[in-house]
């Protein structure tokens, strides 16, 4: 699937206002990011008060620095901008109300160097985990697909080798009390049990949710719990 909708939604106050007024639901994750005309310079901001504002009414707060769909939102996997960002985070959690993890969502688009840079500043405080990751704007891809001439970041079954091979190196350099979300490509319980082989904790489904629906995790559940009764 090509997905190029960006963060279309009605503002930080309807979400707020929306949350309030929603029952307990028993994990509830906020995915957060600037505003598409704030420049560069601004974007902590908009984290800051995104956070400040959600918190907490959130179970985990995902730091999304890595939607195609956002323009230069990308460069901010910067290991300057994430170290700055990632205090700031840490000192408004530390003065909140409660206390929701934090991960950070990253492309799966960047150097090596990118990912350890990201690891090294998670592994020296504490931020919660990684997620392992966004959609895919890679040319060579699309490319082979026949759509390099559109926007949008890919996601899906094309996805999963080089989220699987992200995941890897995360798991090898990532400390272990640490949280691994791990996502992309999962459609059936194969899938699913690949990205817990390879070391995650949590597994998330996206397109495989768009496609199949709801049914899909029930599926994946019952399918997961047989495999394993039928393997004792």
């Amino acid at each position: 699937m090509l997905n190029s909708l960006g963060f279309p939604n009605e503002g930080l106050d309807a979400i707020k206002k929306r949350l309030k007024n929603t029952a307990k639901i028993s994990c509830l994750g906020i995915n957060i990011g600037p505003n598409k005309d704030t420049s560069i310079d601004n974007m902590q901001t908009d984290y800051i008060k995104c956070y400040e504002e959600l918190s907490e009414y959130a179970d985990f707060i995902t730091i999304n620095v890595s939607s195609p769909n956002t323009p230069k939102l990308r460069q901010l996997q910067d290991r300057k901008f994430i170290a700055e960002l990632v205090s700031l985070l840490i000192e408004s959690r530390n003065q909140s109300k409660k206390n929701p993890k934090i991960f950070i969502k990253v492309s799966p688009d960047e150097r090596n160097q990118t990912y350890l840079d990201i690891i090294n500043i998670i592994n020296k405080t504490s931020i919660d985990g990684l997620i392992v990751t966004n959609t895919s704007n890679n040319l060579k891809l699309k490319s082979s697909l026949n759509i390099s001439n559109l926007e949008g970041g890919l996601s899906g079954k094309v996805l999963r080798n080089s989220s699987n091979n992200i995941l890897r190196l995360v798991k090898e350099k990532l400390n272990n009390e640490k949280i691994i979300v791990a996502v992309g490509g999962v459609f059936d319980v194969d899938s699913y049990n690949e990205k817990l082989d390879l070391g995650a904790d949590l597994v998330q489904i996206y397109t495989g949710f768009v496609y199949e629906g709801p049914n899909l995790v029930k599926k994946i559940i019952k399918n997961d719990k047989q495999k394993s009764s039928n393997s004792w």
